[in-house]
C-alpha cells in the first residue's frame, strides 16, 4: 500500500515533519531534499517520501536498492550550523531514530554497525546517507534513510543477497510500512527539535546503546588500507577510537572508512 498524507497526520513534531512530500518515483531523495534546501530555510524539516528510486545510493558510491513499495525511501531536510562533526552527529542521529522506530513498531532487535548501517540478524536492514551544500541562506544537509520493509529473500541482488534482510524475513508479525515512516520522523525530531538535542556525551550513550558494545573486535579498510583491533570509543564529532593490532590507538573517519565484515 502507498504512503499517503493521512500517515503523516497529527504527527506532533516540532522539526521534523513539519511538511512531507510524497512521490511515487524519484532517481534519489537526497537530490530532491538538497534541491529542496536550494529553496530557502522555509525548507527546513521537510520530509520527502519517495515508493521507488532509480538512482538511490549510499556511502562511498554504492548504490541502495529501491524496489517499489517495498521500503521506507526518505530524506530530510535540515540546515544546520556547519561545524566538523555535524554530518557525524545526523548519520549517528539517524541511526538511533531508526532503531527505536523500528522497536517502537515491530518485535524486531536492531543494532547499529558504525557508521551508518543498521543490523537485523547480523544483516544490513537499513543505512544511512547525509550529505549538504551550501546555500545563500546557509548550510543545508539532507538526511537520507533507507528501510528495507517487505522484500523477501529473492528480491535482493545477488551481489547484496548474503548481507542483506528485511523486516518481513526477520519479523514474525505483519510489517505497517506507513508506521515505521511515521516513526521514524517521531525518533528524529526527539534527537533533533529546538531545546532537545543531546549533548555529546548523551548521543554517545544513546548510540551505545544499540551498538556493538566497546571492547568488541572490528575489521576496517580505510584509504586502501585494512586494520584490525578493539573498539575503544565513539566520539559523536570525531570518528570511532580503535586500538589496533599493532598497539596504536587511531581514530577512523567515518567519511573514509568501512567496517568489513
Amino acid at each position: 500500500m502507498r504512503l499517503s498524507e493521512a500517515d503523516f497526520s497529527a504527527l506532533g513534531t516540532r522539526r521534523v515533519g513539519r511538511s512531507v512530500r510524497l512521490l511515487d518515483e524519484i532517481g534519489s531523495t537526497n537530490t530532491e531534499g538538497l534541491a529542496a534546501a536550494a529553496e530557502g530555510r522555509d525548507r527546513d524539516g521537510l520530509a520527502i517520501f519517495a515508493e521507488r528510486q532509480t538512482a538511490g545510493r549510499g556511502r562511498l558510491g554504492r548504490r541502495w536498492h529501491s524496489p517499489r513499495g517495498a521500503g521506507v525511501l526518505c530524506t530530510v531536510v535540515l540546515f544546520e550550523p556547519p561545524d566538523a562533526g555535524t554530518v557525524q552527529r545526523l548519520v549517528m542521529v539517524s541511526g538511533i531514530a531508526i532503531c527505536r522506530a523500528i522497536d517502537a513498531s515491530t518485535e524486531v532487535r536492531c543494532e547499529i554497525r558504525w557508521p551508518n548501517d543498521v543490523l537485523a540478524g547480523r544483516r544490513k536492514l537499513a543505512g544511512v546517507l547525509v550529505e549538504s551544500v551550501s546555500t545563500p541562506r546557509g548550510r543545508a544537509y539532507a538526511l537520507g534513510i533507507g528501510i528495507n520493509c517487505l522484500q523477501q529473500t529473492g528480491h535482493f541482488p545477488p551481489d547484496i543477497a548474503g548481507a542483506a534482510t528485511s523486516l518481513e524475513i526477520v519479523s514474525a508479525h505483519p510489517v505497517r510500512r506507513a508506521v515505521i515512516a511515521r516513526q521514524v520522523l517521531v525518533q528524529l525530531d526527539r534527537l533533533l527539535a529546538p531545546r532537545a538535542r543531546p549533548s555529546d556525551e548523551e548521543l554517545r550513550t544513546h548510540w551505545l546503546a544499540w551498538a556493538s558494545p566497546l571492547g568488541a573486535s572490528i575489521r576496517l579498510a580505510c584509504e586502501g588500507r585494512e586494520y584490525a583491533g578493539t573498539v575503544l570509543d565513539i566520539e559523536p564529532a570525531g570518528g570511532l577510537l580503535v586500538q589496533t593490532t599493532d598497539g596504536t590507538r587511531r581514530l577512523f573517519d567515518p567519511a573514509t572508512t568501512s567496517v568489513l565484515t
